[in-house]
């Protein structure tokens, strides 16, 4: 059965809770884990009963949130489609970004451009860096490209978040992001690699308004003759392992260090609550920022 928020009990679904407190403060605290894309049931299940009795205490049927019940099933989609919004969202900016690199549009989008921007991004994952500068240790996981990509796909998730004490979610807001920062890490290096490659073209994701707009990169299986976007996807299976090595690196770094890219993060996100529905308008604002941003703070 495909439950809808309908399904949920009418407790949740007073003041729309479920969307506005509850689902933010599961994305909180899932952007905070070690491996945030396979989540043990037992983990969901018990952070979800702290969550949903929190902000609902009267709530006390806590056999409604198990596998397989509406709650649990709605969650497990959520996070689901937080981690997919990962993906697409870094191939339409990182696209914006190559399309809007110095020179003419023509030199732009020549294929040999876009490798060499590529290959100076990947290399020493400069990407990464603020300013580019792998030779500031100090400043890794501070680039435009990182703190956009956390604010957006990640802490815009998150605005609405209440105060949950058994899960420490005032711990989580300020320094919490283990796992989301790993996540960045991960989806960027993809979208770069597959621009590098050609996997991805620029000129198919940009609209015609020049807008970025993200479309699934399709890979040809030579087994059935037909175009997949399994082999491309940024999922567990593909891109889990290196998520997890980023998550490694992230981990050496204190709880201050992880405050300041979080806070500068937090600066990028946009305060309006009415666009957290408008994912089109969303979308183009993180595309001109991170241009805007990047053309300011550096060069390729």
């Amino acid at each position: 059965m495909r439950y809808i928020n309908g399904h949920l009990p009418p407790a949740l679904q007073e003041d729309r809770k479920w969307t506005k407190l509850m689902l933010p403060a599961l994305v909180t605290w899932a952007g905070s884990l070690a491996d945030p894309w396979v989540i043990p049931d037992q983990d969901l299940m018990r952070t979800l009963r702290i969550i949903v009795t929190t902000v609902s205490p009267g709530f006390q049927d806590l056999t409604a949130i198990r596998p397989r019940t509406a709650i649990f099933s709605l969650a497990v989609r959520r996070l689901m489609v937080w981690r997919s919004n990962f993906g697409s969202t870094t191939i339409a900016l990182v696209a914006h970004f190559l399309a809007s690199s110095p020179g003419d549009d023509t030199e732009a989008m020549d294929p040999t451009a876009i490798r060499e921007t590529c290959n100076d991004l990947l290399d020493k994952l400069s990407f990464l860096y603020e300013d580019l500068d792998d030779q500031k240790p100090e400043n890794t996981y501070q680039s435009q490209f990182v703190l956009q990509l956390l604010a957006h796909a990640h802490m815009w998730s998150c605005v609405g978040c209440p105060d949950i004490p058994r899960i420490d979610t005032d711990t989580l807001k300020a320094h919490g992001i283990k796992g989301a920062l790993s996540l960045c890490c991960a989806v960027l290096e993809r979208a770069i690699r597959l621009f590098q490659r050609g996997d991805v073209h620029v000129d198919d994701q940009i609209s015609t308004r020049g807008k970025a707009t993200a479309k699934t990169p399709l890979k040809l299986n030579r087994m059935t003759g037909k175009e997949s976007s399994s082999a491309l996807a940024f999922s567990e299976q593909n891109w889990g392992a290196c998520t997890r090595q980023y998550f490694m690196s992230v981990s050496r770094r204190d709880h201050p260090v992880l405050k300041q890219i979080a806070m500068m993060a937090n600066t990028l996100v946009l305060p309006a609550m009415d666009a957290l529905e408008d994912c089109s308008l969303q979308g183009d604002q993180m595309a001109d920022e991170l241009v805007l941003s990047a053309g300011q703070r550096i060069s390729v």
